[in-house]
């Protein structure tokens, strides 16, 4: 498998060095991989402990960025087709705050109201 060749969309989640830290969500298009670094067209999404109201989560620009390796806690990847700039921020049926593009959705934070 050629990775340079390879459409790479992932939603990232970074590490959190103390209790009371935001969670920081990263979601896009894999620009470049090195032994040190992601590089990543995407937007954020920061919440805190609870989310009560789609209000709580603040999305950020679609813009680069360079995430170090030591920092990534988790990686998902999406849909080659999921298209982050476009995406929507939404709350489901469930109460999950989701992006969504089409048919395609990734879920931000699992659902409105509980703890993380």
């Amino acid at each position: 498998m050629d990775e340079k060749k390879k459409t790479l969309v992932w939603k990232i989640r970074t590490v959190k060095d103390y209790p009371d830290a935001h969670n920081h969500i990263f979601v896009g298009l894999v620009m470049g991989i090195t032994d040190n670094y992601v590089r990543i067209k995407c937007k954020t999404f920061h919440y805190g402990r609870r989310v009560n109201a789609l209000k709580d989560v603040r999305e950020g620009t679609y813009e680069l960025r360079i995430i170090p390796w030591s920092r990534i806690e988790v990686i998902n990847e999406l849909a080659a087709d999921f298209d982050v700039e476009q995406a929507k921020l939404m709350v489901d049926s469930s109460g999950a705050a989701t992006l969504c593009c089409g048919k395609l959705v990734c879920v931000i934070s699992s659902s409105l109201g509980e703890r993380y």
